[in-house]
């Protein structure tokens, strides 16, 4: 999409130079996406310490994941067997 814009010659130019762009326009695009990625990281940021989390849950969790683990274990083991 083409969008004119004013922006301040110096501010462009130091942006060009400290992103590595080869072009102005690689330049503000690459800017724009890492706003939004920081923007997007203060959202995140705010939902800290708010999600209530089951730890009986997470702990039978792993646990069931550990069983997993043993059964195929014990199984790649009988396969050598025969």
């Amino acid at each position: 999409m083409r969008t004119t814009v004013t922006l301040d010659e110096g501010l462009l130019t130091e942006l060009v130079r400290l992103s590595h762009a080869k072009t102005k326009t690689a330049a503000v695009a690459s800017a724009v996406k890492e706003q939004i990625r920081r923007a997007k990281l203060k959202e995140l940021s705010a939902l800290l310490g708010t999600v209530d989390v089951d730890e009986k849950a997470i702990q039978g969790g792993n646990r069931a994941d550990m069983d997993r683990v043993n059964w195929l274990e014990e199984l790649g083991n009988g396969a050598d067997d025969t």
